[in-house]
């Protein structure tokens, strides 16, 4: 896949229709690299509705790959972290084998971005406190990395995508810089937050590379493909473009 003359198709399994990362992705990756998107229709209303989507996500991986797609990426974060980084790992392998391409989740791109940047301990940060909040610390400890902080940058109820870039930016510098401990880096977990244009004054403010979901899946995307070259203006993972590092 790394002749840059064939178009290649992208298979996505989006948690909704409505979600604004769809463009976000879209305006990072060439244009030789096209789209076709499955969606799975959560309500995030219930722990069950995430637990419980692992066969719909099976379809839809089915449907992308009759599509004839290069890579399939079944996004989302929630559904494959409750089953757990091992479970996760076993999905990935049976659809492999099953439909012999590529598959990639969420939560795997993000691993392999921590790994190939040599992150050993983060904070991160997400809209979903309680035991959604639990499950993302578990899977990245399964995965040998040390979760110095896994909460809420917003008070109790508030949400996270209701603030503006600017009162997002500051919230989230605040919650960093209150945890205890020497980071390595800022994880953000979720898609829509609208950090992207303000991502290089987070990382000076911090002094850490910041991995947001939409540059870390750009990074797999376009190291997967064998184009490697540093981007500026999007973050540290862009710039640098570190090779990926298969686990063993």
């Amino acid at each position: 896949m790394s002749d840059n003359t064939k178009t290649i198709l992208l298979g996505m399994v989006k948690p909704t229709s409505d979600s604004k990362s769809r463009a976000d992705l879209e305006a990072l990756l060439p244009g030789d690299i096209e789209m076709t998107y499955e969606y799975m229709g959560f309500a995030y209303k219930s722990l069950d509705e995430f637990r419980q989507a692992m066969p719909a996500y099976g379809e839809k991986v089915a449907a992308l790959a009759a599509k004839g797609c290069d890579l399939i990426h079944p996004e989302g974060a929630p559904p494959f972290m409750l089953q757990g980084f091992a479970a996760e790992a076993a999905y990935i392998k049976q659809w492999e084998a099953r439909f012999g391409i590529p598959v990639f989740t969420t939560g795997s791109t993000q691993v392999a971005a921590m790994r190939a940047l040599g992150i050993a301990r983060f904070v991160g940060l997400t809209p979903f406190a309680g035991e959604l909040g639990d499950a993302f610390r578990q899977y990245f400890t399964d995965a040998g990395l040390d979760v110095l902080s896994m909460g809420k940058p917003v008070d109790g109820a508030d949400d996270v995508y209701g603030l503006t870039t600017e009162q997002i930016r500051d919230r989230i510098i605040k919650a960093y810089r209150a945890v205890p401990g020497d980071s390595q880096a800022l994880y953000i977990l979720g898609s829509d937050w609208r950090v992207l244009d303000v991502l290089d004054d987070l990382e000076a403010a911090l002094g850490v590379p910041v991995l947001h979901p939409v540059l870390v899946r750009c990074w797999y995307i376009l190291t997967q493909l064998g184009r490697g070259r540093g981007r500026a203006g999007h973050g540290r993972l862009l710039a640098a473009m570190p090779p990926f590092e298969a686990s063993g």
